[in-house]
């Protein structure tokens, strides 16, 4: 099909001069000129990528300009347009794209073993037994202590560093204790202070004498015995004096202890024998109660916690010792575990059950925190006895 694009142009350019002769022209005409001017745009837009100029044959005649050529047979079909123009029925196809194919990636070698299936009990493959399933989970510190000071206050001293090991008792840090101090002096001296119970207990056995002589002449009409009523009464007085201060010496010996205690408040001390791994606050800093300053962590003792299908879980006991694999292949560790809880009840959500078991790390040679598996023997095996963990 062949398209005479000066004719366009010159329709374009006649449809113009009507919008702009009709400027003055009623609303409706001006709208029906404007509708027809895009009609006609539309109209080259659409035909431009469509025409396909042909070689004229010899005995064909030149057509006049702004008509368009008859198509040949077979030709696209074409439909009326605005303004005598012809629009093709059918849009040009859009290109294809040569064909493309996913990169194939490289598939695992058949030597090695498949790995098994995280959480869910999965055969295992591999240097396992046969039919054994594994329970996947993270080791953990036993005793992985967060420390902290009961009172608020500000770091005054801090003796240790991370990475450094500490005994039980050991002195970590210490915040202001200055009015903690005073405190507990001023409870010493109140109660160092025995110098009227001193007075007393001397007036006691003094009085107690008197009260005896006197009892002893009474029979004998040297004294009276309103003289030994009152040598009695003295001497109860006295001794009724000296319980009252000897209870307030107590009293003062617990406000000493409360003292101190206040003051041994202002100290954080190591309560197990680890190694330091963080430090949240630095000297200076201000501290509120309970809140974390240090970690603590002894690593002689780790805790695997994993899980495990339902199904599997029926075959661990607890007491009973099962076999742990940490690490990544090739850098695999093993310990021998006692397990010490089974779960009762799965997880709603993934139908799995948690178990628990506990190995000694003496050398520090497994470090809490990485991934490993419990190696659940398959049904029938014998349980592994009960040795050194």
């Amino acid at each position: 099909m062949t398209v005479d694009i000066g004719a366009i142009r010159i329709a374009g350019r006649v449809r113009a001069g009507e919008v702009l002769g009709a400027a003055s022209a009623p609303p409706r005409r001006t709208h029906a000129a404007l509708a027809a001017v895009s009609a006609a745009f539309l109209t080259t837009w659409l035909m431009i990528p469509a025409a396909q100029p042909q070689p004229a044959s010899g005995g064909s005649s030149a057509q006049g300009a702004g008509s368009l050529k008859v198509p040949a047979s077979g030709a696209q079909p074409v439909s009326p347009g605005v303004g005598g123009a012809s629009i093709p029925s059918v849009l040009p196809a859009v290109p294809v794209l040569p064909g493309y194919s996913s990169p194939a990636y490289a598939l695992p070698r058949s030597d090695r073993p498949a790995a098994s299936t995280i959480g869910s009990g999965a055969p295992l493959s591999g240097g396992a037994p046969a039919g054994a399933m594994a329970a996947v989970g993270v080791t953990q510190a036993l005793r992985d202590l967060k420390l902290s000071v009961t009172a608020p206050g500000r770091i005054e001293g801090l003796f240790v560093k991370e990475g450094d090991r500490v005994r039980q008792g050991d002195l970590l840090l210490h915040m202001d204790r200055a009015l903690e101090a005073l405190e507990v002096q001023r409870r010493e001296v109140m109660l160092e202070d025995t110098a009227r119970l001193e007075e007393l207990r001397v007036r006691e056995i003094m009085l107690g004498e008197q009260v005896v002589a006197a009892q002893s002449l009474l029979p004998s009409g040297g004294v009276s015995r309103k003289q030994v009523e009152d040598e009695e009464l003295a001497w109860r007085a006295v001794v009724a004096e000296r319980k009252a201060l000897e209870f307030a010496k107590r009293r003062e010996r617990v406000e000493l202890d409360l003292a101190r205690e206040a003051h041994e408040r202002r100290h954080l001390r190591s309560p197990i024998d680890g190694v330091v791994t963080r430090i949240l606050f630095r000297h200076g800093e201000s501290v509120a109660p309970h809140e974390p300053v240090m970690v603590v962590v002894d690593v002689r003792k780790v805790r695997f916690t994993g899980t495990v299908a339902v199904a599997d879980g029926a075959r661990i006991r607890s007491g009973s010792t099962v076999e742990v694999e940490l690490g990544q292949e090739g850098e695999l560790v093993k310990r021998s575990a006692q397990v010490v809880f089974v779960s009762p009840v799965a997880d709603p959500a993934s139908g799995l059950v948690e178990v628990i078991a506990e190995f000694d790390n003496p050398d520090g040679a497994v470090r809490p925190g990485i991934a490993g598996r419990i190696l659940v023997p398959p049904p029938g095996a014998a349980a592994a006895p009960r040795g050194r963990r």
